[in-house]
């Protein structure tokens, strides 16, 4: 009876949590959408995420992001997906979000206040000073 009773409230505690995270995700408290990469000119491991807290969009690198180091590495939000943007094109109509901070390990990168995320198909790791697309994820 004590294994039935430790099984049932283990359960309803299931079932409160993922009530919680579907209210803060309603209201906007939390959110997040995440992937994995696509290479186009060097590789890209690890996964990334988007997440919102509040009024806050912030993009984070896994801690086993890694790739190629390079000049002038950023990330950006495109209006195109993955498989549309070349190294030309990848800068055109997409928004920079922040420089890259190093070739491996977790980063974080706050989104313009102003940018909605729904405009936007993917998110590029780009050498903007050679017009060089790394690769980049569908959003």
């Amino acid at each position: 009876m004590q294994a039935y009773i430790a099984n049932l409230n283990k359960r309803a505690l299931r079932i409160i949590m993922a009530g919680l995270v579907f209210s803060l995700m309603a209201v906007g408290v939390v959110s997040a959408e995440d992937g994995s990469w696509t290479t186009k000119k060097n590789a890209i491991t690890g996964t990334w995420s988007i997440e919102k807290n509040g009024d806050e969009q912030v993009i984070t690198l896994s801690e086993d992001f890694s790739t190629k180091s390079g000049p002038d590495l950023k990330i950006f939000l495109s209006p195109m997906t993955v498989a549309e943007v070349t190294g030309k094109t990848a800068t055109q109509g997409s928004v920079l979000v922040s420089e890259l901070e190093s070739n491996k390990g977790s980063q974080q990168f706050v989104v313009p206040a102003n940018i909605d995320l729904s405009k936007y198909k993917s998110i590029l790791i780009h050498c903007e000073k050679y017009s060089v697309l790394w690769g980049g994820a569908d959003l």
